[in-house]
């Protein structure tokens, strides 16, 4: 077990994948988690189209090559310090990267939809989030499977995340804080 002062030892990095929207697009408007080090990376850029945003973005992501090039180059980085966050499609990017070799000490996913279609967990700590209005979430049999970590916020849609997230003392926040927490306790 790792005490909460080695937590910083071993988790340097946050490293966060934004959404098809470009959220978030500093690390002045996401939550402070403690690591010392951050790295934002646009899921446009990691597809190999960074001019595109919303639905065009999404399109190429999942009719096109766009989330297998995504994964490809997240999968080459190195991760073994960080703890990766993912919104939404960029969610779903860091998951399928851990699958095909990506180490992370942890991840977090906040309105991943497509994880749905996921069938086992993955080797690393786990937590998703959803919005309980999100007509794409996974189903509670899901959840009580597949992540180790999971939360439903009520009356929430898929991008209540662009809130929660930037704002102080949020149960999203608060969720999250203590996820990482409970990861060096």
């Amino acid at each position: 077990m790792v005490s909460k002062s080695g937590a910083a030892k071993l988790m340097k990095h946050l490293l966060v994948v934004s959404d098809i929207h470009g959220f978030p697009e500093t690390f002045a408007e996401l939550l402070d988690v403690g690591c010392p080090e951050h790295r934002l990376l646009q899921l446009a850029d990691l597809s190999g189209r960074a001019g595109l945003r919303g639905d065009e973005l999404h399109h190429h992501l999942f009719n096109e090559d766009g989330m297998r090039h995504a994964v490809r180059v997240l999968r080459e980085m190195d991760g073994r310090t960080c703890l990766g966050i993912g919104f939404s499609a960029g969610g779903t990017a860091l998951w399928n990267a851990v699958k095909e070799g990506l180490e992370l000490q942890a991840l977090i996913c906040v309105s991943s939809t497509r994880l749905r279609f996921e069938t086992s967990p993955l080797h690393i700590p786990t937590m998703v989030a959803w919005g309980e209005l999100d007509p794409y979430r996974p189903p509670e049999s899901w959840n009580n499977i597949v992540p180790k970590r999971w939360k439903s916020y009520a009356g929430k849609q898929h991008d209540f995340y662009r809130t929660d997230a930037l704002t102080a003392g949020s149960p999203l926040r608060a969720e999250i804080a203590a996820f990482i927490e409970g990861l060096f306790a």
